[in-house]
């Protein structure tokens, strides 16, 4: 009884000591007196570096800082082309009126801030890293996926496949939506994708449970460009991009944007037409264990040259229309379509120990396909109070289709021995409903909570034809039809306080899933046989839960866990087999369970006026780890996906950025981390007493990233930026170290409204990757690339009649507040 009566005292007497207050205001031209919207207003305690709070003005130039605590401030409003105010205050009364608060043109700004420099890199903020693209100057007329390569911690091998802290198991999103993108498709689309399109990049290594739980290293979300000024503006854009080896590529492109107190709208085009040359080789000893003993059967070596090329259209266009102060509208959308080609030429070599004979022949691939897309995405918001409470609705639909025809020509002492076409397609169709509720109570707590539906089915044909039969004949092993059917169905809660110096927030999400899958193909007997799945729905939990605590000085610490879950999808679980190469035949396995991790990750943020710290321990538990597994069968290796272990990933991850002098901005980055995979064991597909045991792997690597944007004149930038990857494990091996240098020029004329971009991406020739790998029965070295260097020249012009112009300055005035998190749409 005493503890509760010296609680409710305390209570009692501390509650004038947490009372909230009050600002607001009126901001206009003071020429004009017209009102100026998306002003940013920011509150800053007085000796006290970082903002305590803030806002931007809405269309009609008001603004308002509600649950202020009583105390003396300074209110900064700062607007690019204009004369930034600083007020002093004494905050005191429950509601302060600022009146109008009048901003006048900063001549000087208007017509000399093209030669302050260029914006920051990268951003910090409380559940993400941001790193900005239009200063990247050398992914200038490249791909999204050319970009990615230069974000830390995130890497893109030469097929496009993208993985982030040593693990694929990453989503990549598009404005904050998954739009479809998949383990099996995103490559395609991210290297048909223009880099212009796309204003940052943000990370998410640990999201909330507002989030889909997809992905066990995390999210990499692509927030496309949609700036809102006033007025009319946009660019076109041309250029040509060579890869060694390959023939001149072209880039066109062209965005107009409008907006007015009403309507947001634009539209963006782009075209890309590459051509590229890449290849490898391969080493495989076929093996013979007895006991202690193991001899070498054979010798199979493999060089291959390819040629490959794509050309195709990427086009965005959205329109926003404000019903009121309270509700917004959006219709928005991005399409590709186009073609691509391949030609594969490999030469194949069997030394047989036992008879020392020698055998050689070779191989053509030759194939061409299209890929167009479709998403389309409606979005309703609707502002619930001052507080910044709202509720968002959305509903999305996407659409991917893949057509491919490959044939094979294999031949021995200049006979043809074999002329086979293998004809492949895939229909895959997403629709997606989510609701999501925001109650702000102030400032400082808030509770999220939503639902999120998405139902996608995929049709998945695949058949294959003997060109030398007259006439032309199927081949019944070649026959393939997979159809899949998924619907998710989720809810999530969230809440979030902060006392003090410390922040906290729980959320927990529960997804119900059901599934089932078709897939026929002809026996032996030449009948048609249909295998389905025999799955029970399930629940699944997803919690989270972050920890931060501001410590004096700018300094920073965050604690945060997470479970999150990696479902196989797409070519790993459809059965279709992939003849491309005659011995190394890949196919998926549709009994794949998913992997679940467990994550924790412990943050230290450190600012300074031109230096910023990032670092991050980590670790990774999961459970069922799905790997690619080799085995022999008569001779050839065959390649599928299995969950075979668990494994335990720890790490560290700094990530810095500084500037020097006012003309070198500097993002570094290292990632150290130690990686265990328990041993295992797995059977044969074809003889269920051949078992084979893979024994525990662990290893100690790192990898680093830096990238310099410098400027060397009053119109001119450069950018050199430098990666490495030390060894490390892969399924049943391991891959070798690598590195690449990236380097970017731009020149800008007419007052910034022409610029000239010239880059080198990987100036030594050096992405190659090299692995070594070994199972029951063989042992394999082997290299690939799929591109050498590349050079390329890109002109852009801007236009518009924007008043007052707007600069990457308005970025930079805006990278200490966000003050919520999540992810942008």
């Amino acid at each position: 009884m005493k503890n509760i009566f010296i609680s409710l005292l305390f209570i009692v007497f501390s509650f004038p000591l947490f009372a909230l207050y009050t600002i607001k205001g009126k901001i206009v031209d003071a020429t004009t007196q017209s009102p100026l919207d998306f002003v940013n207003v920011a509150l800053y305690k007085q000796n006290e570096e970082a903002p305590a709070t803030g806002v931007v003005s809405d269309v009609k130039g008001d603004f308002q800082l509600p649950n202020v605590p009583k105390g003396k401030y300074f209110l900064r409003v700062s607007f690019v082309g204009y004369n930034t105010i600083n007020i002093p205050l004494n905050v005191s009364e429950k509601e302060l009126n600022m009146g109008m608060i009048k901003l006048f043109e900063d001549n000087k700004t208007l017509t000399e801030v093209q030669v302050i420099g260029q914006g920051t890199q990268m951003r910090f903020e409380i559940d993400k890293k941001v790193f900005s693209v239009d200063q990247n100057i050398a992914a200038a007329g490249g791909s999204a996926s050319e970009v990615l390569q230069n974000i830390p911690a995130v890497e893109v091998d030469g097929e496009g496949n993208v993985s982030l802290r040593n693990s694929s198991s990453v989503e990549v999103w598009i404005n904050g939506k998954p739009s479809g993108l998949t383990a099996e498709n995103r490559a395609q689309i991210l290297q048909q994708m223009p880099a212009e399109s796309i204003q940052e990049i943000e990370i998410m290594t640990n999201p909330s449970a507002k989030f889909n739980p997809e992905g066990t290293s995390g999210i990499i979300n692509l927030v496309l460009k949609k700036n809102r000024k006033g007025g009319y503006y946009g660019s076109v854009s041309a250029g040509t991009i060579y890869a060694q080896g390959g023939k001149p590529g072209a880039t066109l492109g062209a965005n107009v944007n409008y907006s007015s107190g009403k309507i947001d709208a634009y539209l963006n085009v782009g075209y890309r037409a590459m051509n590229f040359q890449g290849g490898g080789y391969f080493d495989r000893y076929n093996l013979k264990t007895t006991g202690s003993l193991v001899d070498t059967l054979s010798l199979l070596s493999q060089q291959n040259v390819m040629k490959r090329g794509f050309s195709g259209l990427f086009t965005r266009a959205g329109i926003d229309y404000r019903l009121n102060d309270k509700n917004t509208l959006s219709l928005t959308g991005f399409g590709m379509a186009g073609s691509g080609y391949s030609v594969t030429n490999i030469d194949y070599s069997v030394k047989n120990y036992l008879t020392n004979a020698t055998r050689k022949y070779a191989r053509q691939n030759t194939g061409a396909g299209t890929r167009p897309s479709l998403n389309l995405s409606l979005d309703h918001k609707y502002e619930i109070d001052k507080n910044g409470s709202n509720l968002m609705t959305s509903l999305s639909y996407s659409t991917h289709k893949r057509a491919s025809e490959e044939t094979y020509v294999q031949t021995e002492n200049q006979i043809k021995t074999s002329d086979i076409t293998q004809i492949y397609s895939g229909n895959n169709n997403e629709l997606q409903f989510k609701i999501d509720y925001t109650k702000k109570f102030d400032q400082n707590t808030r509770l999220e909570t939503g639902w999120q539906s998405t139902a996608q089915n995929r049709a998945s044909p695949a058949n294959g034809i003997d060109n030398t039969k007259t006439p032309p004949a199927d081949i019944k092993s070649y026959f393939n039809e997979f159809l899949y059917n998924e619907q998710i169905h989720a809810a999530y809660v969230t809440y979030g306080s902060r006392i003090d110096k410390l922040s906290i927030q729980g959320g927990l999400r529960a997804e119900y899933m059901l599934k089932d899958w078709e897939n026929k193909y002809y026996t032996n007997a030449n009948v048609i046989k249909s295998d389905k799945s025999n799955y029970k729905p399930v629940v699944q939990l997803f919690p989270s839960a972050y920890l931060s605590y501001t410590l004096p000085k700018n300094n920073e610490l965050q604690l945060n866990f997470t479970r999150r879950i990696n479902r196989a999808r797409g070519r790993e679980i459809n059965p279709f087999r992939n003849y491309s190469d005659s011995t190394n035949i890949s196919f998926g396995n549709p009994d794949l369970l998913p992997e679940l991790t467990s994550a924790f990750e412990f943050n230290y943020l450190k600012t300074w006026d031109n230096h910023s710290l990032s670092a991050s321990a980590y670790y990774r538990f999961t459970d069922d780890v799905m790997q690619s597994v080799r085995f022999m069968n008569k001779g050839v290796m065959e390649n599928t996906t299995m969950n075979v272990t668990n494994s335990n990933n720890t790490g560290v991850e700094l990530v810095a950025k500084n500037r020097f002098f006012k003309l070198i901005n500097l993002t570094s980055s290292v990632n150290l981390y130690y990686n265990r995979m328990e041993a295992a064991t797995y059977t044969s597909l074809y003889d269920n007493t051949l078992i084979t045991n893979i024994p525990e792997q662990q290893m100690f690597s790192w990898s680093g990233r830096i990238m310099a944007n410098i400027i060397l004149g009053k119109n001119t930038f450069a950018q050199i930026s430098g990666d490495y990857s030390a060894p490390r494990l892969v399924a049943q091996g391991k891959e070798s170290s690598s590195y690449a240098i990236d380097l970017g020029l731009r020149q800008t004329f007419l007052n910034q409204n022409l610029s000239l971009n010239f880059m080198v991406r990987d100036l030594l020739d050096s992405r190659r990757r090299s692995l070594i790998t070994w199972g029951d029965g063989f042992y394999q070295k082997s290299q690939s690339y799929f591109h050498g260097r590349m050079i390329g020249l890109t002109a852009t012009y801007n236009f518009g009649n924007m008043k007052p112009k707007k600069t990457q300055r308005k970025q930079e005035n805006n990278q200490d507040m966000n003050f919520e998190g999540g992810i942008s749409e």
